[in-house]
């Protein structure tokens, strides 16, 4: 049934597009009522002049499926995980996955702002932090301590058959307002 629904639907498509085109043309007069019935019995009358018609059809077909495949393609990120637990099929969404980064590392007194973004590829999760920090730490230790933050909470999360990767982008240092050990901030 599914595959007669395909089919439906694609000569519904294909029906509405070609009349839609039929009527534009004729309502702005590019070709006359009596040149169209003249070109369509040519091509009813020559069997060539039939078969070249029918195979230019045949590849604007073609073409207008392989565009409307990578539109449908690149329009749709994977917007979740879905992974089997003990429970049974989970389905985890990036905006899930993105708040529970965020709130592992607020904490963390030398971050000043932090956004993520997920990107998800099948079992694979990699999360880019975009990061503004405060000076005054040593940034390699903090990146790092950050990035096993992540890992542990989203791992908790996830479950450990799905792969994931934490990267760091630090946009930014902020020496105004520099916070200081006992958490006060201090001018400078």
């Amino acid at each position: 049934m599914k595959i007669g629904n395909a089919v439906a639907q694609l000569f519904a498509i294909f029906s509405f597009l070609t009349l839609g085109s039929l009527l534009i043309i004729v309502s702005v007069h590019l070709l006359a009522f009596e040149d169209a019935i003249l070109k369509v019995q040519e091509i009813y009358q020559d069997p060539w002049r039939s078969a070249q018609v029918g195979i230019v059809g045949l590849v604007f077909i073609i073409l207008g499926l392989a565009f409307s495949k990578i539109l449908v393609k690149s329009g749709r990120p994977n917007e979740a995980v879905i992974f089997q637990s003990e429970a049974g099929p989970m389905v985890v969404s990036a905006r899930t996955i993105e708040n529970a980064a965020l709130k592992s590392i607020k904490h963390l007194t030398l971050v000043k702002k932090a956004n993520a973004k997920v990107d998800i590829t099948g079992r694979d999760v990699e999360i880019k932090m975009r990061l503004i920090l405060w000076a005054g730490g040593h940034v390699p230790a903090l990146l790092s301590e950050l990035q096993q933050e992540v890992q542990v909470r989203v791992k908790r999360l996830l479950g450990t058959e799905n792969q994931l990767k934490v990267t760091c982008d630090v946009r930014g240092i902020d020496e105004v307002g520099t916070p200081s050990l006992d958490g006060v901030a201090t001018q400078k």
